[in-house]
């Protein structure tokens, strides 16, 4: 596959995640895809990636995302980008990361994004445990 259809694949990703559309992020995943947010999940599958985002959407308003550099091989591609919001508490979010994307057969096959995870443990938690509160992860129900 050459740089101009990951490229494409890239552009639908990102146009579908500051459209606020779940569902048009997951329409670039193989069925297969290598879903990972460093710290917060590693999963093969779009099962496992369909319940991740749809737990993510709806924590941050206002988001604004900003792509900064993309640098495209073939098959693959890294991205740095910034984005502040608000969390669904009202406290501000400003955050930025690099995700690593791999491309095969016009689907994203693998997903491997790096950001500040104090600043995602301290607002968000993880899927199925509360936020921290003083310092400590308190369990979820």
């Amino acid at each position: 596959m050459g740089s101009e259809e990951t490229q494409r694949v890239v552009d639908e990703l990102y146009g579908a995640f500051v459209r606020g559309e779940p569902e048009g992020m997951l329409a670039t995943f193989a069925d297969d895809i290598q879903f990972r947010f460093l710290g917060q999940i590693e999963a093969t599958g779009i099962d496992a990636a369909r319940r991740f985002i749809t737990d993510a959407a709806g924590k941050l308003t206002d988001l604004n995302f900003t792509i900064l550099h993309t640098v495209i091989d073939g098959d693959r591609a890294a991205v740095t980008w910034s984005e502040t919001a608000r969390t669904a508490a009202g406290a501000e979010w400003v955050n930025h990361g690099v995700d690593v994307i791999e491309v095969r057969d016009g689907r994203v096959s693998s997903l491997h994004e790096n950001n500040d995870v104090r600043l995602v443990y301290e607002h968000l938690g993880l899927p199925g445990r509360a936020p921290e509160v003083g310092g400590s992860q308190q369990a979820g129900v």
